[in-house]
């Protein structure tokens, strides 16, 4: 949770989840509100359309993206989140298990915060995606304040509550 700037008020940090894949989803939601108990909002879609829905009619904190999906990949997603200028700022997590090292690359380069593999535990997986959307909405929210804060001070912040 992110405290917001009248104090003791503590709002969630909204995390966007596309993937085309359901139970990808059901299974990232559940470690996530295991491990940020209820630090997270988690709005899952399956669709780039609905994404882009969303995005347009909700404020989010942090996206959280596949790369192999129909109609859209996460790159082109990524790309038409970035020229929008309502949203283009929201960190963006690439959490796929198919981005070959080139794509990655394209990814970071196209605006992408983070890149994490689905592959692997889901438990450890979901973990690194967890800590990556607090570090990332850490950040944000000190930009947005006009402040720094260390990452010493990052677990205290979103904890301190």
């Amino acid at each position: 949770m992110i405290q917001d700037v009248q104090p003791g008020n503590v709002i969630p940090i909204r995390v966007l989840r596309v993937d085309d894949e359901l139970e990808h989803l059901e299974i990232a939601r559940i470690f996530m509100e295991w491990e940020a108990k209820d630090d997270f909002e988690i709005v899952n879609v399956l669709s780039v359309a609905n994404a882009l829905e969303k995005l347009e009619n909700e404020y989010f904190d942090v996206v959280v993206s596949d790369y192999n999906m129909p109609g859209m990949n996460g790159l082109t997603f990524l790309e038409v989140v970035r020229q929008n200028s309502k949203y283009s700022d929201i960190p963006f997590i690439f959490f796929s298990g198919t981005m070959a090292p080139e794509l990655v690359e394209a990814a970071l380069k196209t605006g992408a915060e983070k890149h994490i593999t689905k592959e692997g535990d889901p438990s450890t997986q979901c973990n690194l995606l967890a800590h990556a959307i607090y570090e990332l909405a850490r950040d944000k929210y000190a930009t947005r304040q006009g402040s720094t804060i260390t990452a010493l001070e990052h677990h205290a912040v979103l904890h301190s509550v």
